[in-house]
Order: structure tokens, then C-alpha cells, then sequence
């Protein structure tokens, strides 16, 4: 999913904020280190455009698109949408530039979406979320990572919060720390880079763990070498997001499969070293007391395979 500006976007109105007689019904974004006056808005996914506003309030020049994830609608645009209803826009398509039309006080991008959603005359019917809980879907789904594990780990870590810091000097919506992160740093506090890469840093941990979920997100909260009591906290965190989710089959599936890999090694050994005890016996008793030709084949074969097993 593509991020809806170029640059580092800085979350300027949570999604929910109180609003006198109605909450926001989505975010308002801008961008850090830049001035985001005319700055081109970009199509989350590849959508087809189902309504424009006309520039006066409340949305001012908008345009809202139809796509896989639900209807998206992007407002206070600068000048009116360079789309028309009923055009299909690829992914990451100009859709128009930021602006500050119909009820804003300032240059920014309002974006807001509704998966069941449907539009009438710009109003949208179906139940608005938080879009960045939308992107976060999509980044853990491209890297293999369970979405709703991704969900619920964001909501541990800040809550969904994208400007919050932790007395760790953790920042933004993954709560990263910069300083383990050199790659992050300057952009934390930018709700998309920070999903993308909390999503790619946890299938790495889980491929590392071979699947194993708990150890991986132990792994994301304390560190990989972590040991002990604080190790612990790592899977206390990671009991917490886990519960009740299907995926909590998926590692205690692991978690047998090792004990039966570690069962069924021990009794391999065991077995081998019988034989082993065995071949040694029938090596001392004289060649003349085997029953048949095809009986002394036997013994050879299995103190070839005994010493060798390939």
C-alpha cells in the first residue's frame, strides 16, 4: 500500500479525536521537515474514482475512490481532483495536491476510509477506521506476518498512538528506538515507515524462530539475547497480543512438533546404540554358527549401515 504523500509524514489529528458533537472519522496528516502546501496526494491502491466535491464546506476540493481495501476519501485539496468519476487510478496515481478548501485552518491532507463503506453525495454509510490500522494490514500481509497479531501488538505498543514517546526513548506508533534503529532515525514519528518496518523487523524474528511467534515477539520487545527476568517480560508481552488468537495454536503446534522431533532423536539414538551392542555379539561368535550365507549378508549390511548410515 502506498503512503498518500512523499516524504515523512508527520500524523498532524488522530483518528477518534473529540470534536464538540462528533469525533474525527479520520486522520489529518502533514509532513515533517517539509512544507506540505501543494504537495501531490497519492492513491493508497489501485481504485476507481467514485465521487468529487466541488471545493465549498465542509470537504472542500475532494475526491473519494472505491478499492479492494473500501472507499477512501482525501479533502481540502489545494485545487479541484485532475480525476474524473468513473476513471480507475493505479496505485500510488496524483489525485491532487494538499490544500487548505472548506473547513480547515491550515494546509493539510484529511484522509479517512470505510472497508463496507459506500458514498452518497460525498457522505460515506459504513462504519470509518483508523487507516493506519488499514496499512498495517497490508505491510504484515506482504511480508507473511498475521494482521491481526500486527494489530494487537501495535495497540500494546502505543495504542495506535503515532506521536507518543516511552520513557525508553522509544518513538511513534511501533515504539522504536532510534539508537538500535539507525535506520529509523528522523522518521519514527512517521506512522507508515515505522508499520512497514516494524512488520519486516518481526518476520525476520519469526523466520529466525523458525514460526514461532512468542519467541519472536520476545524477540521485537527485549531484544534476541535477552535472558532471564527480562526475558520473562518479553513473554509476558507476548502472551498478552497472542491471546485468544488462532495463531496461539500455531506455536503450541510448534512447540509439539519439537517435543516430538526431541522424542523421536532419542529413541533413534537408542535404537542405533542397541544395534550398535548387537553387532558387536554377533562379531565375536564364529562365522561358521550363521544359518545361511544370505544371514551373514544381513550382519555386514547392518555394521555398514552402523558405522556409516548414508
Amino acid at each position: 500500500m502506498i503512503p498518500p504523500l512523499d516524504g515523512i509524514i508527520r500524523v498532524t489529528d488522530v483518528f477518534g479525536t473529540a470534536r464538540g458533537t462528533y469525533s474525527h472519522g479520520g486522520i489529518d496528516l502533514g509532513l515533517t521537515n517539509d512544507y506540505v502546501h501543494r504537495k501531490p496526494i497519492r492513491s493508497p491502491e489501485s481504485a476507481e474514482v467514485v465521487a468529487l466535491f466541488d471545493g465549498g464546506y465542509p470537504y472542500g476540493n475532494a475526491v473519494a475512490i472505491k478499492g479492494a481495501s473500501g472507499v477512501w476519501r482525501f479533502m481540502h485539496m489545494d485545487e479541484p481532483p485532475p480525476v474524473a468519476v468513473g476513471q480507475t487510478v493505479h496505485a500510488g496515481a496524483v489525485l491532487g495536491l494538499v490544500g487548505s478548501t472548506g473547513n480547515s485552518t491550515g494546509p493539510h491532507l484529511h484522509m479517512d476510509v470505510s472497508p463496507e463503506g459506500e458514498i452518497h453525495d460525498f457522505k460515506i454509510s459504513g462504519e470509518r477506521v483508523d487507516p493506519l490500522k488499514l496499512y498495517a494490514d497490508a505491510y504484515a500481509t506482504a511480508v507473511g506476518y498475521d494482521s491481526e497479531v500486527f494489530r494487537s501488538q501495535i495497540a500494546m505498543e502505543s495504542g495506535w498512538n503515532p506521536n507518543v514517546s516511552s520513557f525508553a526513548d522509544a518513538e511513534g506508533v511501533a515504539q522504536i528506538i532510534p539508537r538500535w534503529h539507525p535506520a529509523m532515525r528522523g522518521k519514527t514519528f512517521d506512522p507508515l515507515a515505522s508499520l512497514d518496518y516494524a512488520a519486516n523487523l518481526m518476520a525476520a524474528h519469526i523466520a529466525f524462530r523458525d514460526g514461532d511467534y512468542r519467541e519472536a515477539l520476545a524477540d521485537y520487545n527485549t531484544g534476541r539475547n535477552s535472558s532471564g527476568d527480562f526475558r520473562n517480560e518479553g513473554y509476558q508481552y507476548a502472551e498478552i497480543i497472542l491471546r485468544g488468537k488462532d495463531v496461539m495454536a500455531t506455536t503450541s503446534e510448534l512447540e509439539l512438533l519439537r517435543a516430538d522431533r526431541d522424542r523421536n532423536h532419542n529413541q533413534k539414538l537408542g535404537a542405533l546404540h542397541h544395534l550398535g551392542i548387537t553387532i558387536e555379539l554377533l562379531n565375536r561368535m564364529d562365522p561358521a554358527a550363521f544359518a545361511s550365507d544370505e544371514d551373514r549378508d544381513a550382519h555386514d549390511e547392518a555394521q555398514q549401515y552402523y558405522h556409516d548410515p548414508k
